[in-house]
This record gives C-alpha cells, structure tokens and sequence, in this order.
C-alpha cells in the first residue's frame, strides 16, 4: 500500500488540494498523511512575549487545519494519518515524505501570482525525488 501527503496550510488552496488528495487515496487504496508546518523562522521559540502568543496561535492553526483534513477523509473511508510539526515547511515537507516514503505529495497553488506556483511549493516541487501534483485554484 503506498502514501500520499498533503501538506497543508489551511487556505482556500490547501482545501481544494486536500479533496484532490482524498480522491486520489480513495481511488489508490492508499494511506494518505496530512502535514501543517509551524514556520520555526516565523515562529520560534519564544520568550514569554507577544510572540509566545502568535507561536500559539500558529500551533493551534495547524492543529486545526491537520483535524479538518483528518474529518475530510474519513467521510470517504480514507486512511489516514495527521501531525503538525515545527520547522522550514519545505525542508519538513520534503523529509516526512522520505520517513514515510511517500508515493506523491500534493500540495495547492498558494498566493497571489500568475501561471507559477511560488514559494512553499515551488521549493518542494524543485527538491522532491517523489511525484509532486500541485493543485490549482478552482481546479478539484
């Protein structure tokens, strides 16, 4: 049985990639595993501050953006996995896909741009030795 990740990040495009993801584990019988990074350049650890507060906010963000997906997937019958993890979200990405040697990461188009994904998933697609399906907004 293989893997497929979702990375997520709670937006509007992560949600339409998580329904591409499911149906793709639906479809596959494959175990799908659902990943939100806590930004550690963002979110470092704090010293009891307004930082502190905002590394909160972001944990519990991720949290809920993991368990959203988690409840998605299980309405389909889907296996699946959820964590959160602290860190630079590409570089988590990319190792979580080899520690649990994940078949393909999806992920959404993110931001405001033209014809290109940027950012997260541009480094991510760059980097990755595994299928990369990004999708697009409006796209399911």
């Amino acid at each position: 049985m293989g893997v497929i990740i979702l990375a997520t990040d709670g937006s509007e495009y992560a949600r339409q990639a998580a329904e591409r993801a499911i149906d793709l584990a639906e479809e596959r019988g494959e175990t799908l595993h659902v990943i939100c990074v806590v930004d550690r350049r963002r979110f470092e650890d704090p010293v009891l501050s307004s930082a502190e507060l905002a590394t909160i906010y972001a944990e519990d963000h991720a949290a809920v953006c993991v368990d959203e997906v988690v409840d998605m997937a299980e309405e389909h019958n889907v296996v699946v996995r959820g964590e959160t993890r602290h860190g630079v979200p590409h570089d988590v990405i990319l190792e979580y896909a080899e520690e649990v040697d994940a078949d393909v990461i999806v992920m959404g188009e993110h931001g405001d741009h033209d014809e290109h994904f940027r950012g997260v998933g541009r480094k991510v697609a760059d980097l990755a030795d595994r299928d990369m399906e990004v999708v697009e907004a409006g796209v399911q």
